[in-house]
């Protein structure tokens, strides 16, 4: 490392002085590597004129190994086809960890390489510990040099009982990997195996395996991982990567880590930061503005009714609930104080059911004895005995199937985890400011808003939630926002209802023309990379609505990027600050989102989000060349981020993605999964 602050979890190393030889045939002699033809070398039909480009030729290689019947073709890495380059160099990576240093190495989609290191901290007398390092080659992507990105990808558990012993407690299709001889397998090739030997078969735990062993969920860990993660890939680079022996077939260069390029650093506008609040006051942290200066706007009911649904073993917790509601709790002064929330608690209104493992019946036939009053808001408090990360997924059902049954009858709920309530005592006052903004704007409350200038122009994200349990793939849910962060409606649709999806999306425009006038542009933050053939509905919908607007697509992974992270040496807790964004290919970019604003003193309760990534498309290419206009929609997505009204804690993630996967995570529950009408324009979700 150099002497910039910011550095990448990247090394760089130097391409072959020389062209290099490369064997090829056009028959597999049992020890070549297939080639699909994307990894063909440029010069292919020069050695098999009959040999062309299509999905269903294939060639096969040795690389630098001559062998008979295959034909010599030099190679010169700078300008060879890069898929190939890139598989010559992930095969070197497997070689030098499976056969020199003996270790276990998962092999990825393109056939990149994944290391187990067993570790001993932390082995229990059930589980075996591994470590997991991925080193990505990458050509040229943020320096001029061919790349390893070197990631930690976190633990895995391995049973220390075989697959023969496990199958006496749990089913074999719980199982997914094993490792058996020191490879790590998936257990259905090991099924297809003429002699499978299970007795040396060891499963790799998974959700599934965890349900079946009844192994609770744990919760996500909120410490600082920034520092675990560096320790842990600089340990990795020493013991593994700066040696004689893998330099002799990867020529590294010395230094270690390689520093973002400053020409490759940028940040959000100090303004982007900024949140609106009670008086129209500006401030950058909820929890603070929120006691200091009010909602932005109160509810707009003026008859706001709450009421109860729990266990008659909570009914204590619920008696406690109401009290904090309304007088407050240590700090936290009540509702009305912090969040303007006035209501009314019925009597006789409320419900207690006795059957914990299945209420919903008792519940439907306590409300059907309710007189609901046109004239009055309701909102329900479920007081659930289940935790989040319950493992019966029975017991999960009840939450998905009570917010139907109360979404039917045009009411929206929050729910409080009882045992959490017990555990954590005087320390739940901190759940409650996150309980009255969910609350809030359950209510139509507008607890703060970005502190934007109105633009014309429309913001679609779209979100999606893969469903293993449901055997569903994905579904997805469309959000639309003005660009202050105003909620304006949603849809939702399974994955191949991209039909659906552009016509949730025309709807949208069509539904904001008539309030305000067409719109300049239409900004679509989507889940993954939008296909041609996902945009392709949309453009045509456009079209029919005789709108020729530019319309602005950008990807936004809905996880946290762990592959490539970039730390800030000049400060302890190692994460850079919050706005700070970094190119890291080609209209692609990493986005730190986080609360280390200058100036301001950080809170370790904020968490360290690690950064997202970006990457940015537009149907009219060339106004991503100019540098305001992707400040503005990097910007746009940074601003999107503090409009989560779930908590008052900062989100790395825009709810133009976290919303839409929130509704997608719980609909598929739902009978028909149909969200009910009401749930269309009502925040229920949070």
């Amino acid at each position: 490392m150099g002497k910039g602050s910011l550095f990448f979890n990247i090394l760089t190393f130097d391409w072959p002085k020389m062209p290099i030889t490369f064997y090829f045939s056009d028959q597999d002699n049992g020890k070549s590597q297939k080639l699909h033809f994307t990894l063909f070398p440029n010069e292919a039909e020069s050695l098999f004129p009959n040999v062309v480009r299509n999905s269903t030729n294939e060639l096969y290689t040795t690389f630098t190994g001559e062998t008979e019947g295959f034909q010599p073709l030099q190679i010169d890495f700078k300008t060879e086809n890069p898929d190939l380059i890139r598989r010559y160099y992930n095969r070197q990576i497997n070689f030098y960890f499976r056969s020199i240093q003996k270790q276990i190495v998962k092999v990825g989609f393109v056939k990149e390489n994944q290391v187990w290191l067993k570790s001993r901290k932390n082995e229990t007398s059930q589980w075996w510990i591994y470590e997991r390092f991925s080193l990505k080659v990458q050509l040229n992507t943020v320096s001029k040099f061919p790349e390893i990105l070197l990631s930690y990808d976190g633990q895995s558990k391995v049973s220390k009982q075989s697959a023969a012993e496990l199958i006496q407690q749990v089913s074999p299709t719980c199982f997914n990997w094993v490792i058996n001889d020191n490879q790590i397998k998936r257990w259905d090739w090991i099924q297809k195996e003429e002699e499978p030997d299970y007795d040396n078969c060891f499963p790799v735990l998974n959700k599934e395996l965890e349900g079946a062993l009844g192994i609770p969920s744990e919760a996500p860990p909120r410490d600082n991982r920034y520092p675990k993660y560096l320790t842990q890939i600089q340990a990795f680079y020493k013991k593994f990567i700066d040696t004689s022996k893998f330099k002799e077939l990867i020529p590294l260069h010395n230094g270690g880590f390689m520093d973002v390029p400053a020409t490759r650093i940028d940040t959000t506008t100090p303004e982007s930061n900024q949140l609106l609040f009670g008086g129209n006051n500006a401030s950058e942290v909820p929890k603070f503005a929120l006691r200091d200066h009010k909602p932005f706007k109160a509810s707009p009911y003026s008859n706001i009714h709450l009421f109860f649904i729990l266990h008659e073993d909570d009914k204590d917790m619920a008696v406690k609930i109401e009290e904090y509601f309304r007088k407050g709790f240590k700090w936290f002064k009540g509702m009305y104080d912090y969040a303007r929330l006035l209501f009314h608690t019925e009597k006789g209104f409320s419900i207690v059911f006795k059957d914990k493992e299945n209420p919903i019946p008792e519940i439907e036939r306590e409300l059907s004895n309710r007189a609901i009053n046109p004239e009055v808001k309701y909102i329900a408090v479920y007081v659930t005995p289940y935790g989040k990360f319950e493992y019966d997924k029975e017991k999960r059902e009840i939450y998905y199937q009570l917010k139907e049954v109360l979404l039917k009858r045009n009411i929206t709920s929050q729910v409080i985890d009882s045992n959490k309530m017990r555990e954590q005592g005087e320390g739940w006052v901190y759940s409650l400011p996150n309980i009255a903004v969910a609350m809030l704007a359950k209510l139509d409350g507008i607890p703060w808003r970005l502190n934007t200038p109105h633009k014309n122009e429309l913001v679609v994200g779209v979100g999606a939630f893969k469903h293993v349990d449901e055997g569903v793939q994905y579904i997805g849910s469309a959000f639309s926002f003005g660009n202050n962060g105003k909620f304006n409606r949603f849809e939702y649709f399974l994955k191949d209802e991209l039909d659906v999806l552009a016509g949730s999306i025309a709807s949208s425009i069509k539904e904001y023309a008539t309030v305000n006038e067409d719109p300049d542009r239409l900004i679509i933050h989507f889940y993954k990379t939008m296909s041609e053939k996902e945009l392709e509905p949309i453009q045509e919908a456009l079209e029919n609505l005789n709108l020729s607007i530019p319309v602005f697509i950008i990807a936004i992974n809905k996880t946290e990027s762990e592959d490539i992270v970039a730390f800030d040496n000049s400060w302890n807790e190692l994460m850079p600050p919050s706005g700070t964004f970094i190119k890291i290919g080609e209209a692609k970019y990493l986005l730190f989102n986080n609360t280390r604003y200058n100036g301001v003193n950080y809170s370790k309760a904020d968490g360290f989000p690690f950064p997202i990534k970006l990457k940015l498309k537009c149907t009219q290419p060339e106004l991503l060349q100019e540098i305001r206009v992707v400040r503005e929609l990097i910007d746009q997505v940074y601003q999107f981020s503090r409009m989560y009204w779930k908590s008052i804690r900062q989100q790395n993630l825009p709810v133009t993605i976290k919303y839409p996967e929130m509704v997608a995570q719980i609909a598929p529950h739902f009978v028909g999964e149909e969200i009910p009408p009401y749930g269309k324009n009502n925040l229920w979700f949070l």
